[in-house]
């Protein structure tokens, strides 16, 4: 089983989780999370590099990070390329950020509709650690599922105070809310969050007619979950496991 250090004792690749190679002679690298071009002294195997300034970045800068300089409108690929950063915890609140920004993110990737992609980031940070800001399993809520009201609410300006928009953001939470409590299993961020993205895709479809990509989520972070159903949940990849 794999054992993640915490993000300030981690020696691998902040993207990746490889192991860093370093250089004999320092050569031009371009930061993955910020594209600044430096003088590096190391990467990872699969050619990563963080630069100094973005090894330091909290879970939720890292999120916001990567979606500022992704051009994915895949809300799925987006959301595991985030989660496999070691930074991001395999259970912790950064998922209640992740499924808004990815959103977000992909819609202003695709239709070019979002407006200040950073400023709406920020403000889905502040409403999602507001509203969330643990896990919410023991209010029998997941901070996943709220995470597409919050979405729902910074795209289109929608006002919780209208009767009929309220209606609309607990319309899009409870389709996930609804798949996450027919599910079997202790509880799972990776897993909130895959059900909580394909759901928002399908709700934006049918409500707004916005279409994104819907790829099939197979899970890569079973070796980190202690409590994975493995064969019983939906998203287990057993080539992930054959390690």
């Amino acid at each position: 089983m794999l054992e993640l250090k915490q993000k300030t004792d981690y020696e691998g690749c902040l993207v990746c989780g490889d192991d860093l190679i370093t250089f004999t002679k320092p050569r031009k690298m371009q930061c993955v999370y910020c594209g600044k071009i430096v003088e590096a002294t190391s990467h990872c195997n699969q050619m990563h590099y963080v630069c100094d300034d973005c090894q330091h970045l909290s879970a939720n800068e890292i999120v916001k990070s990567i979606c500022l300089n992704s051009n994915k409108t895949d809300p799925v690929s987006l959301a595991v390329e985030i989660m496999r950063s070691p930074a991001i915890k395999m259970h912790g609140p950064e998922h209640h950020m992740i499924v808004p920004s990815v959103l977000l993110t992909c819609i202003n990737n695709k239709y070019n509709t979002v407006g200040n992609l950073s400023e709406k980031i920020d403000l889905a940070e502040a409403i999602a650690m507001e509203r969330s800001p643990v896990c919410s399993y023991d209010l029998n809520m997941c901070g996943a599922a709220i995470g597409t009201g919050v979405f729902l609410e910074i795209y289109t300006g929608l006002n919780p105070k209208d009767e009929d928009e309220w209606s609309l953001t607990n319309q899009i939470i409870a389709e996930s809310l609804k798949i996450i409590a027919e599910t079997k299993g202790p509880r799972c961020c990776k897993r909130d969050t895959y059900i909580s993205l394909l759901a928002a895709i399908d709700f934006l479809a049918t409500k707004f007619a916005i279409e994104l990509p819907k790829s099939e989520a197979r899970c890569t972070f079973s070796n980190r979950n202690n409590s994975c159903m493995r064969e019983d949940c939906d998203f287990y990849n057993i080539g992930f496991s054959l390690v």
